[in-house]
């Protein structure tokens, strides 16, 4: 590591890396309710979420911090359940919602843009939360309750400022808060997977899934029963490994 992981790091990066998002989307005049529309998602989506990639790159490379922030340093839990019950919920969320989008409806240039970006939100949003500030929080000496509940909370932050961009303060609030109980999902795969590589898979999957509905105008009468199973296993898997791991 070139510089000791702490909570001065953690701030700049996430900071910077909303300042580019943030800053994007002012700069183009973007509403947060139509993001994913085939006029909106190269310039609202795929070029902040680009930007944001060239810098949290960067900055974990020259921080030497690739192996800390992408690979879990903890042993395995021996709750094993997480691995699989939240990757089957997402998944179950995902497949409902494709299931529910009239295909028709997207131009297929309009569908790879939404995947690349999506994509790339999974890497960032996930290397910032999970990776750079999960490394600082414990490089810092935070114990892991601290360290689940503190990049849980900042990543549940970093929604509410969508609250600035068309979406109604309350819902940017909710968002936020959901977002926090959905970070306890995506802590959890990364500790009972091993690495952070699957948390990124099934984070950009499950908004892929999602902005593809909401572009496309359809509507799922299931997604939202995986939503919440999702959110309800979250709560129950994070106790089980934060208890495991103060007791082992």
């Amino acid at each position: 590591m070139r510089i000791q992981p702490g909570w001065r790091v953690a701030l700049m990066v996430l900071l910077l890396y909303n300042a580019i998002v943030f800053g994007t989307w002012a700069a183009f005049g973007a509403d947060y309710r139509y993001l994913s529309s085939a006029e909106n998602a190269l310039t609202q989506l795929l070029l902040p979420m680009g930007l944001g990639t060239l810098l949290v790159t960067l900055a974990v490379t020259w921080l030497g911090w690739w192996r800390p922030a992408t690979t879990e340093t903890l042993a395995r839990p021996a709750a094993r359940w997480p691995l699989w019950a939240l990757s089957a919920a997402m998944l179950a969320l995902s497949a409902a919602n494709l299931a529910a989008v009239p295909w028709a409806a997207l131009a297929p240039a309009h569908v790879l843009m939404l995947i690349t970006a999506c994509a790339l939100v999974g890497f960032n949003e996930e290397l910032v939360t999970r990776g750079v500030v999960l490394t600082c929080l414990r490089g810092a000496g935070v114990g892991e309750a601290g360290v689940w509940f503190w990049s849980c909370l900042l990543f549940g932050a970093m929604h509410v400022p969508n609250a600035l961009f068309g979406m109604p303060l309350a819902a940017g609030v909710l968002q936020g808060t959901l977002a926090f109980v959905m970070g306890g999902a995506l802590y959890a795969l990364r500790r009972t997977s091993g690495a952070l590589w699957l948390p990124m898979a099934l984070h950009g999957l499950w908004d892929f899934s999602s902005l593809c509905l909401k572009a496309s105008g359809g509507a799922s009468a299931y997604a939202v029963y995986c939503q919440f199973a999702t959110y309800l296993l979250a709560i129950a898997a994070v106790p089980a490994l934060l208890r495991r791991r103060t007791s082992a």
